[in-house]
């Protein structure tokens, strides 16, 4: 195995063609073919199905891939490691984030961010929607993560990012539970045709209360609600186990059931920055990564010009298939 080609398996699998990864790593096609040709032939085995358009791996390819993910992660690690050895880091960037959801984002961006800048120390800075707005207002944070509107911070730098669709979230074995096949075949329904049930909650100082709350309003029915916590894992395991229904994103998790309400609440996710503010790079490349970490198949990329332009810097080829859809 040639640890120095192992890059080429990765971006052949991840654009599933040998022409997007020969411009994604300046390799000619031809270069490219020759050693997957070879690398199977040393395997003994096909790694890709072959159709006109594109490549798909085989059960071996997938395993391939896994392990030259992990290998070129220790790798990575290794020689971040060795960096700091005889230094300590060059630049400090400090991130509001909330203390769940956005703990676990910057935790899947943080290993990708420490390859690209061996040298910038992140920091986090854990807080909810207000508490965010003033670490950045005060300096303590450069950037933060948000899930409020664009109107909640007026005054200050805000990229947007995507649009979530909260839905209603129930037990499967709630008696009013449907099972649908994906997203789109969710049963629709009002929310005052639940106001009998009981819910389970955020507290006031979360974003999700504040989407929420106008609901309730305009549903014209105070909700009664067995448990509130702040903590959206909390609340999850809650509506699991039968204490209450409640407003979560959709996952394909069997232990669920969902309601999409006929006006739906959504969580508009952006990075917000003081007014003047001009990223760095490494700003710029952990907004990158945010982006592409956060967006799933039911969210909706919110591409501004700030975004676009952030994602063509760092991957154009995710730049050119946004611009074709």
């Amino acid at each position: 195995m040639n640890l120095d080609q192992l890059p080429y398996f990765v971006a052949i699998a991840s654009y599933g063609s040998l022409s997007s990864a020969s411009r994604r790593l300046d390799v000619s096609q031809q270069a490219l073919s020759s050693y997957l040709a070879e690398l199977e032939r040393g395997v003994g085995m096909p790694l890709f199905f072959r159709s006109r358009q594109k490549l798909y791996l085989t059960e071996a390819g997938k395993r391939y891939l896994k392990g030259a993910q992990d290998i070129l992660n220790e790798i990575g690690r290794a020689r971040s490691a060795i960096q700091m050895l005889d230094r300590g880091p060059d630049q400090e960037l400090h991130m509001g984030i909330s203390a769940h959801s956005g703990a676990l984002l910057l935790a899947d961006c943080a290993l990708e961010f420490g390859q690209r800048y061996p040298g910038v120390q992140l920091i986090s800075h854990e807080g909810y929607s207000m508490d965010l707005r003033r670490m950045v207002q005060e300096g303590i944070v450069t950037l933060a993560l948000t899930a409020l509107e664009s109107e909640s911070f007026a005054g200050l730098q805000v990229i947007p990012l995507c649009r979530d669709e909260f839905v209603l979230a129930m037990p499967a074995y709630h008696p009013r539970a449907k099972r649908a096949a994906s997203f789109e075949e969710l049963p629709a329904a009002d929310l005052q045709e639940f106001r009998d049930e009981v819910f389970v909650r955020s507290t006031p100082e979360t974003s999700t209360y504040r989407m929420m709350e106008p609901l309730f309003d305009r549903a014209g029915f105070r909700p009664t609600v067995a448990v509130s916590s702040p903590n959206i894992n909390m609340i999850k395991k809650l509506i699991r186990t039968g204490c209450g229904i409640g407003f979560l994103r959709y996952s394909s998790d069997p232990a669920f059931c969902y309601y999409r309400l006929k006006t739906p609440p959504y969580s508009f996710n952006s990075v917000i920055a003081a007014p003047g503010h001009v990223f760095s790079e490494p700003e710029r490349y952990m907004i990158y990564l945010i982006n592409k970490y956060m967006v799933h198949e039911n969210a909706v990329l919110i591409k501004t010009d700030a975004l676009m332009s952030i994602i063509r810097e760092f991957s154009p080829e995710d730049y050119q298939a946004e611009v074709i859809q």
